[in-house]
């Protein structure tokens, strides 16, 4: 199991930045690579088995994320998995700490390599895709939360 993590501390507090984080509605603004989080204004996103769709782009193709939420624990954590075509299934994770004041975020997705050379994509190629889009998702955050507060 391939497991990639990163961590900041954002200027924001816990609560405001779970509530900002999680709202289906506002992912659009922080994820790296988004066309269009399908029907934002009607999915839910607070109890396990609830769903997702979030289209991305991904070298220069659109691709269809389909998520389905397993556990959302306020103010604590988020998990959940995610199937899109031509790679792995993704198993997220989403833990909300205190800092001083500020958010503790740690963001980490596992996966499982595909067998042969596919495994080897995954590996390499797909690690180092996985890797850069955490780091561009904790950088727009940041920025984001920055431009808010003035901090």
């Amino acid at each position: 199991m391939t497991r990639l993590e990163v961590e900041r501390v954002l200027p924001v507090g816990r609560t405001e930045g779970f509530d900002y984080i999680t709202d289906v509605r506002n992912w659009a603004t922080y994820w790296p690579h988004v066309i269009d989080v399908r029907d934002a204004d009607r999915t839910s996103w607070s109890q396990a088995g609830d769903r997702a769709s979030v289209v991305v782009e991904s070298r220069g193709n659109p691709v269809e994320m389909s998520l389905e939420l397993d556990e959302l624990v306020p103010y604590e954590r988020v998990t959940y998995r995610s199937v899109q075509p031509g790679l792995p299934d993704f198993w997220h994770e989403r833990h909300f700490g205190e800092r001083d004041g500020s958010l503790d975020y740690r963001l980490v997705i596992a996966y499982e390599p595909r067998r042969g050379m596919s495994g080897l994509i995954d590996r390499v190629f797909v690690a180092r895709a996985v890797r850069q889009s955490l780091t561009t998702t904790l950088d727009n955050l940041e920025r984001i939360f920055r431009a808010r507060s003035g901090r």
